[in-house]
């Protein structure tokens, strides 16, 4: 059983055992006295805090002596840098560390994206400007949208070590010493000053918080209307329909739960995108965020397969439903119709009549028709359209239209549509109108 302390690291509370402390403060004198610069000590002190989180060290963990020593493997033994040529030869085999993509805040013009990805990739950074004005009037805008996203997602080097890694350079005493040596803070301060970076990113910050509120809000509330649609459907025997027309069997059920799962896992994609316009950083790991994007693309694959299957189906069921009833009419030269109707159709037939087509079980009463002084009047300003169902309604109407049928078909419709005079053609064979007295 080891005793622990609490100490602190670049401003980062650890828990570490005596023995390590005692391993830590040795090291870390005997860097002091290789550097003599507090600005470097610093450097190193925050470096070891970085490394010490990307080794797991977190919450309760302690630091025993194997992570001092893995922080020694990482930052090298001060004495190594005694000789010149020692260090040129050190930096020389770490010159091939794999690099970093930050943003260069400090050659920046607005944010740093530009000057990063030039680090990164080892070119000109005005290569790199010069392909987004491009990308700009090429794409009509979307460079600007592009140059955005990489602003919120790409985290700015803040830390000298972190300025290393953008170039690909090993973190270690020697590079950090030199880095901070050669470090212009009056005229990183003068750029800052005089760029637009400031008032810009002043207020971006302010904008991108707004819309990361609205992000997070606009998830949540799918995510909680998802859980309350599945919890009506649960709530109601598995029907989402008065005559249950979807889903009734295990193909349905599997589409509609493969439906919600993708609407949630893109619903949380939301509210993680308006998390990271906070954070300006991506607040999940990349391989988690793969694993997401996989999971959607999975589900929309079997998904799409499913509704070309169960389509069909559906498509019976709701035809199952779909009514049509015939009124025989007087002789009319004319039409003329009140209230309101999904739509009016014309058929030559050699009766007059009309057919009223709608959906589930209306009260047809409602609608009337009558022939006075040679017009046909259809009036249904007293038929409600809207379905009275003891559970969801799909479709939300009775879907109520009306086929008016008459020897002068085309010169009727011509009449009712002046706009466009043109005889519509049926949809599908014509039905035998069945001949009833109308209202």
């Amino acid at each position: 059983m080891n005793e622990v302390t609490k100490i602190h690291l670049g401003r980062q509370p650890f828990t570490i055992s005596v023995d390590a402390h005692h391993e830590l403060r040795n090291y870390l004198d005997a860097i002091k006295k290789q550097v003599e610069d507090k600005d470097v000590v610093d450097e190193i002190e925050l470096r070891m805090s970085e490394l010490l989180t990307e080794h797991g060290i977190t919450g309760n963990k302690v630091i025993v002596s194997d992570d001092v020593d893995f922080l020694k493997m990482q930052l090298g033994n001060p004495k190594d840098f005694t000789d010149e040529d020692d260090v040129a030869a050190h930096t020389d085999d770490k010159q091939s560390e794999t690099k970093r993509l930050f943003r260069d805040t400090d050659h920046a013009m607005i944010a740093g994206v530009a000057a990063g990805l030039a680090q990164y990739f080892g070119v000109e950074v005005l290569l790199i400007r010069i392909l987004f004005v491009i990308a700009v009037l090429i794409t009509f805008g979307w460079g600007i949208l592009l140059y955005i996203v990489l602003w919120l997602l790409v985290p700015e080097a803040r830390t000298s070590s972190e300025r290393l890694q953008m170039a690909g350079k090993p973190v270690n005493v020697d590079s950090l010493k030199e880095i901070v040596e050669r470090a212009d803070v009056g005229g990183a301060a003068h750029r800052a000053n005089t760029s637009l970076a400031g008032p810009i990113n002043g207020l971006f910050g302010f904008l991108l918080r707004l819309v990361g509120l609205i992000f997070v809000l606009s998830g949540l509330s799918l995510i909680f209307g998802l859980l309350s649609g599945l919890t009506y459907f649960s709530a109601n025997h598995h029907a989402w329909t008065q005559v249950n027309i979807f889903p009734v069997g295990l193909r349905e059920h599997l589409l509609l739960y493969i439906a919600a799962g993708v609407v949630a896992l893109i619903a949380t994609f939301i509210i993680l995108f308006g998390i990271a316009m906070f954070r300006r950083q991506w607040p999940i790991k990349t391989w988690v965020t793969g694993i997401l994007i996989g999971l959607i693309f999975v589900g929309l694959a079997v998904g799409g397969a499913l509704v070309g299957d169960v389509y069909p189906g559906i498509r019976d069921r709701y035809d199952a439903n779909v009514h049509t009833s015939f009124r025989s009419t007087l002789p009319f030269t004319a039409v003329n119709v009140s209230g309101s109707v999904e739509d009016i159709d014309f058929q030559p037939s050699n009766s007059y009549s009309v057919g009223i087509t709608y959906y589930g079980r209306p009260d047809l009463s409602k609608v009337r028709t009558s022939v006075q002084n040679s017009k046909l009047l259809i009036d249904t300003s007293r038929f409600d359209p809207n379905r009275n169902c003891q559970a969801l309604c799909v479709p939300p109407t009775y879907d109520l239209r009306i086929t008016v049928y008459a020897p002068d078909a085309e010169q009727l419709a011509n009449q009712f549509y002046p706009v466009a005079p043109l005889f519509p053609k049926p949809p599908g064979p014509v039905p035998s109108p069945k001949l009833m007295m109308g209202n």
